[in-house]
């Protein structure tokens, strides 16, 4: 396929006019943060993911200047986890999601997807405002909130849980707290963050035993249905997947 796929820099409030104002040989957009609730409210139509988790990072024009939005950062999460595991997960799983914004809205609905029956969000603090406490309403999970300083509770979630799901940017992981924190040498960690990498949160989840996922296998796979949407084409993600690397590799 002959196409060409760049990079747009596009202001917080501007993406209605940016798309106005569209090339017509446009045949979508992948739309990172922080426009992807945005994304959610200039599409004219949505899919059931992106209403659900509040967050669109796909769109794709339609007819009369309309736009639908989509949301594959779901489908990339479930699609790394089931790489990384080789089969399917136990029904009766727990997850504990770091993060309680618009990545973390995504990975409540993959953990559910996935068949985790006992989720947990661990965020700064459990005033329950943020974008996946709202998605969670809204799919009508019911899940835990603890805060990071809240040690115990949050040694006893992590203590059970077989998915952890990093969401918390690199640069401010460093603030974590860590060194208090213990997990099931069992668990599997997808970090969302990768550049740099390792993060600290993997560094810190390896050390514990856990099995590691770097967040390029999440962004390998939300993109390869990206680019189903955009194309109609499926694409094996081993084609792609040096290449990404070579990329990822080369912003380090």
């Amino acid at each position: 396929m002959n196409w060409d796929f760049r990079r747009q820099q596009v202001q917080r409030g501007t993406l209605n006019a940016f798309l106005s104002g569209a090339d017509t040989q446009l045949r979508g957009l992948a739309v990172t943060m922080p426009l992807k609730p945005e994304a959610l409210q200039v599409a004219t139509f949505a899919d059931g993911l992106a209403k659900a988790t509040g967050a669109v990072n796909t769109l794709v024009p339609a007819t009369g200047g309309d736009w639908t939005g989509f949301n594959t950062d779901v489908r990339g999460i479930v699609e790394a986890f089931r790489g990384a595991t080789g089969e399917e997960l136990p029904s009766t799983g727990s997850a504990v999601i770091f993060g309680s914004g618009s990545t973390a809205a995504s990975a409540l609905a993959a953990c559910a997807e996935l068949g985790m029956k006992e989720l947990t969000i661990i965020s700064r603090n459990t005033e329950q405002t943020g974008a996946a406490f709202q998605a969670a309403r809204r799919m009508g999970l019911c899940i835990s909130a603890v805060a990071w300083h809240q040690t115990e509770a949050v040694n006893l979630a992590l203590s059970a849980a077989r998915l952890l799901m990093g969401t918390v940017p690199a640069p401010v992981q460093d603030a974590l707290p860590m060194a208090q924190l213990r997990i099931n040498p069992n668990s599997i960690l997808l970090d969302a963050a990768y550049a740099p990498w390792p993060t600290p949160v993997a560094r810190w989840a390896k050390s514990c035993g856990a099995q590691i996922i770097p967040g390029w296998e999440m962004l390998l796979h939300q993109g390869v249905a990206q680019v189903k949407l955009f194309t109609g084409e499926e694409i094996d993600a081993a084609v792609l997947r040096p290449t990404l690397l070579k990329v990822v590799n080369s912003t380090d």
